[in-house]
C-alpha cells in the first residue's frame, strides 16, 4: 500500500514540476507611474468646474462613504 502511494505522490509532482506557471499579460496595461502621470496631464487641462465635480465624487470624508445606487456620471466631463 505504502509503495503504491510513494509511486502516487512521485508521479503527481513530476507532473506538476514540468508544467509552465501561467503569466499575466500584461502587454495591455500601462505601469501605475505611467499611469498617473497621464492622469494629472488631463486632469491639469480641467476646468474649475470639473474639479469641483471630480472632488466633490471622489474624494471622501471619513465616516461618510455610501455606495452609488446607479453609475456614476460626471455631467461637465460628458463630450459632446
Amino acid at each position: 500500500m505504502k509503495k503504491k502511494l510513494y509511486i502516487a505522490l512521485f508521479l503527481c509532482s513530476t507532473c506538476a514540476y514540468g508544467q509552465k506557471p501561467i503569466e499575466a499579460d500584461t502587454t495591455d496595461y500601462l505601469p501605475i507611474s505611467k499611469s498617473l502621470d497621464a492622469f494629472a496631464d488631463e486632469a491639469a487641462c480641467w476646468t474649475p468646474e470639473q474639479k469641483q465635480e471630480f472632488a466633490s465624487v471622489f474624494f471622501i470624508e471619513r465616516g461618510k462613504f455610501t455606495i452609488p445606487k446607479e453609475p456614476i456620471v460626471l455631467k461637465s466631463f460628458e463630450r459632446h
